[in-house]
């Protein structure tokens, strides 16, 4: 990783969730759920790790493993239909209310994703560094793309299904599932809803950074798949 460049992670947890209450600090083998993010961001090698959150109890938690609480998120951006954009613009404000300068590249790492590719980001990473045109890369993983969608409680293909009613994998254009993690430009400021822009890249990470907590079965499913890989897994097996 070129160091011309700054490298600025940022975790964003809400304190308040409707799912599943708290879910951010819920702990999976003794270690709360944002922790694996800042340990993710630690593994990427970024220069600066941030935590932007509304609660002053996860900011104590946050600093506990490692990141930057150096301010609470605004209310605006902090309430449950509060946009990434909006995190983006509290974050840009309070960077000029405490003279911050901003990061040439942002890492957002979700905290309802237990597991990551480090070297997927690293490349995503790598790639941003290389290639000026990109406006943005993110960590992808392999998704089903033979789904239906509901017509008045009939199914209707969301794929060309050929009129068969069976249709093999290969024969389906990919898609990929997003929202692990997603590697953007700091510069220029930008917050809009498109803040990712549209020369995006990504990278194929392993499938297991598909999972994502966000009710009670899910955390089950993660807590249960930690127990037995180790959020290391992803590493000793690429």
């Amino acid at each position: 990783m070129q160091k011309n460049k700054t490298v600025m992670a940022i975790v964003p947890a809400r304190s308040g969730s409707r799912g599943l209450p708290n879910k951010n600090i819920k702990e999976i083998l003794g270690k709360p759920l944002l922790a694996y993010s800042i340990e993710h961001a630690q593994k990427i090698g970024a220069d600066r790790i941030l935590c932007s959150t509304d609660s002053q109890e996860y900011a104590d938690i946050a600093k506990k493993y490692g990141a930057e609480v150096p301010f609470l998120r605004s209310a605006f951006a902090a309430e449950s239909a509060s946009m990434e954009e909006l995190i983006l613009e509290d974050l840009y404000n309070k960077f000029d209310e405490h003279g911050m300068e901003y990061p040439d590249l942002f890492v957002w790492l979700r905290p309802t994703f237990p597991f990551r590719d480090i070297r997927a980001i690293q490349e995503c990473i790598r790639r941003m560094i290389e290639d000026e045109t990109l406006t943005a890369c993110r960590l992808v993983t392999e998704a089903e793309s033979r789904l239906y969608a509901d017509k008045d409680g009939f199914l209707i293909p969301d794929f060309d299904d050929q009129g068969r009613s069976l249709i093999r994998r290969q024969e389906v254009e990919k898609k990929y599932r997003v929202f692990n993690t997603d590697v953007f430009r700091g510069k220029p400021k930008r917050h809009d809803p498109d803040f990712l822009g549209r020369n995006v890249g990504y990278v194929v990470g392993h499938k297991l950074c598909g999972v994502d907590i966000d009710d009670e079965g899910d955390f089950l499913i993660a807590s249960n798949l930690v127990a037995i890989l180790g959020t290391d897994y992803i590493e000793k097996n690429s």
